[in-house]
């Protein structure tokens, strides 16, 4: 079985760009369209890595953040936006993120933050089963 990354994303489109890029490195995209869809992942498909755009229908990258350190679980993730922006950068950063993309033509970058928090993002070698 391939490792689980959570997709959080609620634009359909957007969610087939990054999911056709996960696949790509040989992960299993698990779909979630807002932060109540992550919490209801629970055993059925565990991941190790979230990719979470900037902002979703019911809070953001800070929320789902903020409920897996409350879990205690070391998950990496990584904010995706379609703006290129330093003070997003930042904030991402400073609220804990493992890393920050602007999706803006620079194809490498993803699989370059998904390579690298795979590889040093892990302290915790338990997957996220839930968001209570």
């Amino acid at each position: 079985m391939s490792i689980g990354v959570a997709i959080v994303s609620a634009d359909p489109g957007h969610w087939e760009e990054l999911s056709r890029r996960v696949s790509a490195c040989g992960l299993h995209p698990v779909r979630c369209n807002t932060l109540a869809a992550v919490g209801k992942i629970k055993w059925a498909e565990p991941f190790r890595l979230a990719i979470c755009d900037d902002e979703l229908p019911d809070g953001n990258y800070r929320n789902l953040i903020t409920n897996l350190m409350r879990l205690r679980r070391s998950t990496p993730v990584v904010v995706v936006s379609r703006f290129d922006d330093s003070n997003s950068y930042l904030d991402a950063m400073l609220a804990g993120a493992f890393d920050y993309v602007a999706l803006t033509g620079q194809c490498n970058e993803l699989e370059r933050a998904v390579a690298a928090a795979l590889t040093e993002g892990f302290d915790d070698p338990v997957p996220a089963q839930a968001l209570a």
